[in-house]
């Protein structure tokens, strides 16, 4: 490592600012973080979009201009699901035109980054990440090496599914020891590597968001105990080690996350039977010469509303990816009847996206795009989630109906969801009723405790920390991290 000013990016991906705050004294790395730097809330799209964030930050561009929403989305021209790939959405992340200047770059784990296509120094995607693709490197030769030395993260896929408590005392377990093995791997790679900048990322907070939330939390601070603050308090002494490693008279810190967790309120689990009973109402009003009944016939949807949720998730944790995305893609994108499909679910980690079957835009599309159905279908489907109850409180189901594809313009803007139902706050409810649709009962069905929300942060410290403005957006840092430079 050179003399020069550095840079370490440290990514707590999905450790919720709210948290963080009520946790800083029995932190006690980032609390001194923090103290030397202070903790700044950002803006992101993750209220809308949560998956979103992580191109939006790399990128430093809105999702508009990179079209990525989640790890499987709609294809509009072959009307099908397919898995976010280098061939499709490439997007280029801000530290390669760093590299390509001559600043030596290590990039270990970025969330939802695509393989590598950086000529000068070292990036490994996916040793052991949320979602996205298999490991891949720019350097085989030190992966090879760092396999040997360390081993895959043993935490492995996330299957959206309830799980045993036995299954919660195993997913602990991996999560703890995959942030002592994250750190191993951080540490060696700060020694092996050249860098001006160095990034890692800590994904274990996520996985134990979705998986080991309190039970009867919800808004607000959570306690200092229990398997979420474990492995809080895992990673904050990784970073300690990380930090011992640093001069931070040469050195800025930056440890951010993009997003944060809540008590889970998705709702999406109602989201197929509901489209089913938007589509037939509005057909019945607006296109009554068309065939009734537009629901979705695919077999691998009705096998996923019958198997057993812990079956899913044993069999999920040993199936390819391939397999996977193969189930996920006949489940909600496979089944329809174009003809009369004015709009369809999308899959989700939680928001409930849905999709216009638009003429000119989708291969196969119904609604002529700004015209008067596609404007009575939006108008229809707003106004029929609105009047949904859950039975069992009474409260509405969906608080606001956002428009991602028109709120975030770019060049593609196309690709994002049309529509996102964002909740009430209600926990997942088994029950909802309008006057217009009726009474849908489905089982909630991933198994999460906790959710995506957007309260991301950030912490600037070391040595130019006093010198420059803190990021407000993650867009900001793209351009903060040259300037630190």
């Amino acid at each position: 490592m050179s003399h020069d000013q550095n840079v370490v990016m440290i990514g707590i991906d999905s450790a919720d600012a709210v948290s963080v705050e009520g946790f800083l004294p029995q932190l006690p790395h980032l609390r001194g973080l923090a103290k030397g730097g202070g903790l700044r809330r950002l803006r992101s799209p993750a209220g809308v979009m949560s998956a979103s964030v992580w191109p939006t930050f790399y990128t430093g561009t809105p999702p508009g201009e990179h079209g990525y929403y989640f790890p499987m989305q709609w294809e509009p021209e072959s009307m099908r699901l397919r898995r976010a790939s280098d061939d499709w959405l490439y997007r280029e992340p801000f530290w390669y035109e760093l590299s390509r200047k001559g600043l030596p770059v290590t990039a270990f784990d970025v969330q939802t980054a695509f393989p590598s296509r950086i000529a000068r120094g070292v990036e490994i995607t996916n040793w052991g990440a949320q979602s996205f693709c298999e490991l891949h490197t720019n350097r085989p030769d030190l992966v090879k090496d760092l396999l040997a030395r360390f081993g895959r993260h043993p935490m492995g896929p996330d299957v959206p599914a309830r799980k045993t408590p036995r299954r919660l005392t195993a997913i602990r377990r991996d999560l703890l020891e995959g942030a002592r093995r994250r750190g191993d791997v951080s540490l060696w790679l700060l020694r092996q590597t050249e860098w001006r900048l160095f990034i890692t990322v800590f994904v274990e907070v996520h996985r134990a968001g979705h998986n080991l939330w309190p039970n009867g939390t919800s808004d607000g601070p959570l306690p200092c105990r229990g398997d979420l603050f474990d492995v809080y308090r895992a990673v904050d002494a990784e970073i300690g080690r990380i930090l011992a490693e640093l001069d931070l008279e040469r050195t800025t810190v930056v440890v951010f996350s993009l997003h944060g967790m809540g008590a889970n309120d998705a709702q999406m689990h109602f989201l197929p039977g509901l489209m089913d009973r938007l589509n037939a109402t509005f057909l019945k009003t607006y296109l009554p010469g068309a065939p009734s009944s537009p629901t979705q016939r695919s077999l691998m949807r009705r096998l996923r509303e019958r198997v057993p949720s812990e079956v899913q998730e044993l069999v999920g944790r040993w199936t390819p990816d391939g397999i996977r995305d193969w189930v996920v893609s006949h489940a909600m994108g496979g089944g329809f009847d174009w003809s009369r499909t004015p709009g369809f679910a999308l899959p989700t980690g939680g928001e409930g996206y849905i999709r216009c079957s638009l003429r000119g835009r989708e291969g196969e599309g119904l609604l002529p795009a700004g015209g008067e159905l596609h404007e009575r279908y939006l108008e229809h489907l707003t106004r029929e989630c609105r009047a949904l109850r859950i039975v069992e409180s009474g409260a509405a189901l969906v608080r606001d109906v956002v428009f991602p594809s028109a709120d975030f313009p770019g060049s593609h803007s196309r690709l994002l969801p049309d529509v996102s139902l964002r909740w009430s706050g209600e926990p997942p409810a088994t029950e909802i009723h309008s006057a217009g649709l009726g009474t849908l009962r489905c089982e909630p069905d991933t198994g999460r405790g906790g959710n995506h929300w957007g309260g991301g942060f950030a912490i600037v410290a070391g040595a130019r920390a006093g010198a420059i403005q803190a990021p407000a957006d993650i867009m900001d840092f793209a351009a903060l991290v040259p300037h630190l430079l």
